[in-house]
């Protein structure tokens, strides 16, 4: 076929392979062809009619399908804004209000209608408007996103808000715009807040804790020194705490501690600061100090706040305070130095009886520089092999018989020279040295004891004195106890001297192990009675054996009728209990005539003898078994 054929038409009649055809077409065939042709053309009739349908299209409904898409539109944007957390603003580079995109008008400062077209100075104080300006303008120069955080009172409520500042990189009438997104912080910020507060402050009392008070101290050091003003440190602590707690629990122990801190905040200026340390400690800062007789007038203060009892449910507690006090910077401008010279002081006030207080001086550092010499050389005392024992007789008055010795413990230090028990031993107990030192003294008695047996010589029971510390431990008795079975040494053989102070220190195990000892065989005498605060009731209940006359009251004799009345008494009390008296620091006659005549059963002095090393000792008083 060599005519012209519609673009349809020929395309059917490729795909039957006809169009160079020389012979005849099949009649089925053309049949076919035409029923083909007729329905391309009136598919192409449909397709013209959609196009000119389309074309055709009145504007109204051009505008209803733009109205159907922007309704679509908008439904979405106003579904993501409802979900999302935060308020959205597009700004300009001058802080005008472009668009406002929120879920609730309540969480603006004013309403949308009214924010809209309005700059941050015409809504917001003016601090925070330029503080607004100064981060937008940052954000646009730096290009980078500029996080802030604001506080603003709305519906008479002050709220926290997070502002992230993002610049567009579009610009609106030939300004720079930004992305604000708001989001209200206030829960974040109260939680942090409260976490902050709780690691700043003690639990119990809510009082600035250690941490916290440290900075305060460190700024106030700062400023006196920049102010050349001055400022006093006072360091506290309550007197016998710890009997407080052992014997009527940590509840009413801490009930106490929130009654001390109202009554020290009570006696305070309100620009003082009041802190926990810990325990039953107190420190308190003071600034723009005039005069030392300022800082005293302050103590004699706090002194006062505790002369009355405190009630504690069922209890009336009268407590006291010991105090150390510093004045810096003159003491000290260094914040860890002038801490550790007040609790300096405040030791020096319970060495002085409790219930005072002490200022800081440079006698107090030298005695402590004087402690930190002999604690270092006391750690290595065992080792250097620089502790001996020496040995002081006990005479019965009857018979002028030895029937005891007292082993008395010295030490001769290499760089030191000989230092006095009464020196060393309360830092042994202070530092923790104690309980080697004693299980040295118990090993050495026991293999002295070993020697005299096997020498024949008569049996003699050794006293030892044991520490406050230990007495009040719950694993004293199974710790010595060990040691002596090792010798095989018999109980009866050893006796245990206790201070009365000591037993005041933790009263309840005391009493335990007293009874222990006792009950196997051990002596247990109190030491140095009338020097501490023993009652009747103590000496009834604990069930010792023997009674010590402190060296204090017998030295005089004829001297003070007051100690001539204290040693009757004394003796008259120990009868009554059915306890043996022995009279120690005995040195005149005079003295042992008096203690003979009015009951005394024993003593020992340098009248008899001074202590002596134990060869000397055996060889002037020890015989052998008959």
């Amino acid at each position: 076929m060599s005519i012209s054929l519609h673009k349809l038409l020929k395309r059917q009649l490729e795909k039957f392979n006809l169009t160079n055809l020389e012979t005849p077409i099949n009649p089925d065939i053309l049949k076919k062809i035409l029923e083909l042709i007729s329905q391309t053309y009136t598919e192409l009739d449909t397709h013209i009619y959609t196009l000119e349908r389309s074309l055709n299209i009145s504007s109204e409904e051009m505008n209803k399908i733009y109205k159907e898409q922007k309704r679509s539109f908008n439904s979405h944007i106003n579904a993501i804004i409802k979900a999302m957390p935060d308020m959205m603003f597009l700004n300009n580079e001058d802080g005008k209000f472009l668009e406002v995109f929120i879920s609730d008008d309540s969480d603006l400062y004013i309403s949308k209608d009214e924010l809209l077209g309005k700059c941050y100075k015409d809504i917001f104080p003016n601090e925070l408007a330029s503080f607004f300006y100064k981060s937008i303008t940052k954000a646009i120069k730096d290009n980078s996103l500029t996080i802030i955080e604001y506080e603003l009172k709305i519906l008479k409520k002050l709220k926290y808000y997070e502002a992230r500042i993002m610049p567009v990189g579009l610009s609106i009438d030939n300004k720079e715009t930004v992305i604000v997104i708001a989001r209200d912080i206030t829960k974040a910020k109260k939680t942090k807040d409260r976490l902050k507060f709780i690691a700043m402050h003690d639990s119990l009392t809510k009082l600035p804790n250690r941490f916290l008070f440290q900075k305060k101290l460190k700024n106030a050091i700062k400023r006196t020194k920049k102010e050349n003003s001055l400022g006093a440190l006072f360091f506290l602590d309550i007197d016998r705490f710890k009997e407080i707690n052992d014997n009527l629990g940590h509840d009413i122990g801490d009930k106490l501690l929130i009654k001390c801190t109202r009554r020290l905040k009570k006696v305070l200026c309100q620009d003082s600061t009041l802190s926990r340390f810990g325990g039953d400690e107190f420190v308190i800062l003071v600034e723009n100090i005039l005069s030392r007789q300022e800082v005293i007038n302050i103590a004699n203060r706090i002194m006062k706040t505790f002369i009355k009892p405190f009630k504690i449910g069922k209890y009336i507690l009268d407590i006291t305070t010991s105090m150390g006090i510093s004045i810096f910077p003159e003491d000290s401008g260094h914040i860890t130095q002038l801490i550790k010279q007040t609790d300096m002081a405040m030791y020096q006030a319970k060495a002085l009886g409790r219930d005072n207080y002490q200022f800081f001086t440079k006698e107090l550092a030298d005695k402590a520089y004087k402690k930190f010499v002999l604690e270092a050389n006391l750690k290595n005392a065992i080792d250097n092999r620089e502790f001996s024992l020496v040995y002081q007789p006990q005479v019965r008055l009857k018979d002028n018989k030895i029937i005891g010795v007292e082993a008395l413990l010295r030490w001769e230090s290499r760089d030191l020279g000989l230092i006095p028990p009464n020196t060393f031993i309360p830092i042994a107990e202070i530092c923790g040295f104690i309980e080697p030192i004693s299980d040295w003294v118990i090993r050495k008695v026991c293999k002295q004891i070993k020697i005299w047996d096997a020498k024949l010589y008569s049996p003699i029971r050794v006293a030892i004195n044991l520490s406050r510390r230990e007495i009040g431990k719950i694993d004293i008795f199974d710790r010595i106890t060990k040691i002596i079975n090792e010798y095989n040494i018999d109980f009866q053989r050893i006796e245990f001297e206790v201070t009365e102070s000591a037993l005041l220190e933790n009263v309840s195990h005391a009493f335990k192990n007293i009874e222990k000892f006792r009950s196997v065989g051990f002596m247990v005498s109190i030491d140095d009675f009338g020097t501490g605060y023993s009652s009747l009731s103590n000496l009834k209940d604990m069930l010792f054996d023997k009674l010590k006359i402190d060296r204090s009251f017998t030295k005089y004799i004829f001297i003070d009728r007051g100690d001539e009345a204290i040693i009757k008494a004394t003796i008259a009390l120990a009868k009554s209990l059915n306890l043996k008296v022995i009279a120690e620091g005995v040195e005149t006659q005079e003295q042992l005539e008096f203690l003979a005549n009015h009951g005394c059963d024993e003593m020992q002095g340098y009248l008899y003898s001074q202590p002596l090393k134990a060869d000397i000792f055996e060889k002037k008083f020890l015989r052998k078994k008959k």
